[in-house]
C-alpha cells in the first residue's frame, strides 16, 4: 500500500482531533460509523485486505455476507479508536469509568511487580492498546512503551505529547538494528522495575519465529521472548477490547514465563513461550475480529 504524503498524514490527524473533541463521546457512534463506511467504500484494496484477514480468522466457516459484514464493522471500530486515540488526554482517573467499563487480572501485575525483575506487557494491533498503557499510569506503574521511530515528525510529536501529559516513556528502537545496545534502554527500564508495553503481532525485526496461526503458516516476531530470557521479566498479555455499549474491557492474562535449565535447550524454552503467546493472541482476535486492526493482506505479507 502506498505511504501517505506526511502533511496529509498530519492534516487527517487534525481532522480527527478537532471532530472528536467537538463531539461528545456519548454521540461519536453515529460519527464513527459515518467515517468508518467512508473509508469502507473508497479504500477498495485496504477493504479486500481486511476481508481476506478476516477469512483467514474464519478458516471456512463464515458466510460471505458475514465476512463483508464484519469488513464494514472494523472501519466503522476503527473511526472510534481514532476519535478516542484524538481525546485521550481527556482521560484521568477520575473520569474513568465513563471510557473503561470493567478491568480484570490486576492481581497478575501486581505479583509481577513485586518479583523486582519489571513486568513485559505485550499486545496485538487489537481494542484501542493506547488505554491500557494509561489505566497502568493511573494506578502508578512507571510506563515504557517499546516504538518505532515515526518517519512524520507532527504524526510524532503529537504521539509524543499524548503519552507524556501521562507520565508514559517512548522508547524508539531500529528494527534493522541487531546489536545489543539497541535494547539498554528496555533493559535498564526493566531492571528499575517499571513496566515496558510491546506489539507483538506485526513483523517489525529480523529476528522471528514461524507458528501456526489459525491454521496457518505466520512468522512472529520473538523479541519479547529474547528479552524475557535476557532479563528474567515475566510476559503479560494485555488486551483492551471494546464491549456493545462502545466502553473498554481491560484484561490481563496469567504470566508467560520463559525460563530455561541447563536440561532444556534456550531455543526450545523460546518457542514454548512464543507458542502460548501466539495461541493467546488467537484466543482474543477470534472473539473481537472486527477490533483486528491490520490493513494489509496479514498472511501474504
Amino acid at each position: 500500500m502506498k505511504k501517505s504524503h506526511p502533511l496529509s498524514r498530519f492534516i487527517f490527524l487534525f481532522l480527527f482531533q478537532f471532530f472528536s473533541t467537538l463531539i461528545p463521546r456519548s454521540i461519536q457512534t453515529f460519527f464513527s460509523v459515518v467515517v468508518g463506511d467512508l473509508f469502507y467504500l473508497l479504500m477498495r484494496k485496504t477493504r479486500r485486505n481486511v476481508q481476506s484477514n478476516l477469512e483467514g480468522i474464519s478458516r471456512g466457516r463464515w458466510s460471505q455476507e458475514k465476512l463483508r459484514a464484519l469488513t464494514r464493522k472494523t472501519f466503522q471500530n476503527y473511526g472510534q479508536y481514532l476519535l478516542d486515540y484524538m481525546v485521550m488526554h481527556r482521560l484521568h482517573p477520575s473520569n474513568v469509568q465513563k471510557w473503561v467499563e470493567k478491568e480484570e487480572g490486576g492481581e497478575y501485575m501486581m505479583d509481577a511487580l513485586k518479583e523486582g525483575k519489571g513486568v513485559i506487557c505485550v499486545t496485538a494491533h487489537l481494542g484501542n492498546w493506547e488505554i491500557g498503557g494509561l489505566l497502568f499510569s493511573f494506578k502508578g506503574g512507571k510506563v515504557n512503551v517499546i516504538t518505532l521511530d515515526e518517519r512524520d515528525q507532527n504524526t510524532k510529536s503529537f504521539r509524543e505529547e499524548m503519552r507524556r501529559r501521562r507520565g508514559i516513556q517512548n522508547l524508539y528502537m531500529n528494527p534493522h538494528d541487531d546489536s545489543p545496545m539497541a535494547i539498554l534502554d528496555v533493559v535498564k527500564a526493566l531492571r528499575r522495575n517499571e513496566i515496558v508495553a510491546m506489539l507483538g503481532d506485526r513483523i517489525e525485526s529480523q529476528k522471528t519465529m514461524v507458528f501456526e496461526f489459525f491454521g496457518r503458516k505466520r512468522a512472529f516476531p520473538i523479541g519479547v521472548g529474547i528479552l524475557a530470557l535476557a532479563t528474567g521479566a515475566p510476559v503479560l498479555p494485555v488486551f483492551v477490547v471494546m464491549e456493545k455499549n462502545r466502553k473498554y474491557h481491560g484484561i490481563i492474562e496469567p504470566p508467560i514465563l520463559f525460563h530455561y535449565s541447563e536440561r532444556e535447550d534456550r531455543e526450545v524454552a523460546l518457542r514454548k513461550g512464543m507458542e502460548r503467546l501466539v495461541r493467546k493472541f488467537e484466543e482474543y482476535i477470534e472473539k473481537f475480529p472486527d477490533q483486528w486492526y491490520n490493513f494489509y493482506s496479514y498472511w501474504n505479507e
